[in-house]
């Protein structure tokens, strides 16, 4: 068994209100994907994953239901579907004045 982690949003201080997409994860043989999220900002956060069968991302789909993370809440979300390639998307419906995101992805291969 290993472990693989990245970092997909770092201390990301976000103050509006628009969509904002992480960097793309290749789960490669990762079966098992557990997602920290520390949303630091004074609003909560909505997360929305998002997946591809292709490296460039083209035809995405939604991975699950969207999830709400309150203000200044650490979370654990977890998903065992394979997906080749998938990303993470986050809005706030009223812009955080102060704080930021960081999310963090653990990958396990059987």
């Amino acid at each position: 068994m290993s472990v693989n982690q990245d970092a997909v949003f770092s201390a990301e201080e976000i103050r509006d209100t628009n969509t904002h997409t992480s960097s793309q994860v290749y789960n490669g043989d990762m079966v098992i994907k557990s997602l920290i999220v520390e949303n630091e900002h004074n609003q909560t956060a909505t997360f929305q994953c998002e997946g591809s069968a292709h490296s460039d991302f083209s035809n995405p789909f939604l991975i699950g239901s969207s999830w709400d993370v309150s203000a200044n809440t650490n979370s654990l979300q977890t998903c065992d579907s394979y997906i080749p390639y998938w990303r993470i998307k986050v809005s706030y419906a009223s812009a955080p004045s102060s704080g930021s995101l960081s999310v963090v992805v653990l990958g396990v291969s059987s």
